[in-house]
């Protein structure tokens, strides 16, 4: 399964259960939008993040990165969105026309990739969605309890 697949599968169950996707990006299409860090002046791309959906409902907002494998530097890169402030002016600015109570920050990967590297790393992330090989998204690691429908 792809990181296209795996996003896509996210993508729907998103919009079948009404959330409003307020971006996405497919690998290598260019088609996401960069979000630059507080102190950063340059539009290059150093040191931007690209999420690969940002998805919106009743006051929530989830924050995605996908791929087709665990990676645990995302969870890393994740861990440092939860825990710092560095994206804060971006992440404001692209949530500025929607109230937001929460935002919750997690990966997406295929739920076969699961293993002990996921679990070990879990706790980094807010949640984890798994793609099954019928490309159905479900929650592998929802601690807060995140309804998606």
């Amino acid at each position: 399964m792809t990181e296209e697949q795996v996003t896509k599968s996210i993508l729907s169950l998103l919009v079948e259960t009404d959330w409003n996707i307020i971006m996405y990006d497919f690998p290598q299409s260019g088609s996401g939008r960069m979000l630059h860090q507080n102190d950063k002046k340059s539009e290059k791309n150093k040191g931007g993040l690209v999420p690969d959906i940002i998805a919106v409902k009743n006051g929530i907002c989830l924050f995605f990165e996908n791929k087709d494998r665990v990676v645990i530097s995302d969870f890393i890169k994740i861990s440092e969105l939860i825990n710092n402030c560095q994206y804060s002016s971006a992440i404001s600015k692209v949530l500025e026309k929607h109230e937001i109570l929460k935002i919750y920050y997690g990966v997406g990967f295929p739920s076969v990739k699961w293993g002990k590297r996921a679990e070990d790393n879990a706790s980094l992330v807010d949640f984890i969605v798994g793609v099954s090989l019928d490309k159905k998204a479900m929650f592998l690691y929802n601690p807060y309890t995140i309804e998606i429908v």
